[in-house]
């Protein structure tokens, strides 16, 4: 399904480079196949640092654990 924003404003380079260390942050997460309360702290933390909550960061954190998770593909540790 096609999901259209007519809307949406364009990306400034600063939102590019939020959501380039957004991706970097859960790739580390995901890396080992189990993310951590910590670690899931930090992406919050990230994606609250420029003080809006973009579209895009919620689909990077969909596509990296979200789906990961349905999928059995890696597993989230809320204990440790």
């Amino acid at each position: 399904m096609e999901i259209k924003r007519p809307n949406q404003a364009p990306l400034t380079e600063d939102d590019l480079q939020h959501l380039a260390k957004l991706e970097a942050l859960l790739e580390k997460a995901i890396a080992d196949g189990i993310v951590t309360r910590y670690e899931l702290d930090a992406i919050k933390v990230q994606i609250a640092s420029n003080g809006k909550v973009m579209i895009e960061e919620l689909e990077l954190v969909r596509k990296f654990i979200r789906e990961k998770v349905a999928s059995g593909e890696i597993l989230i540790d809320f204990f440790s």
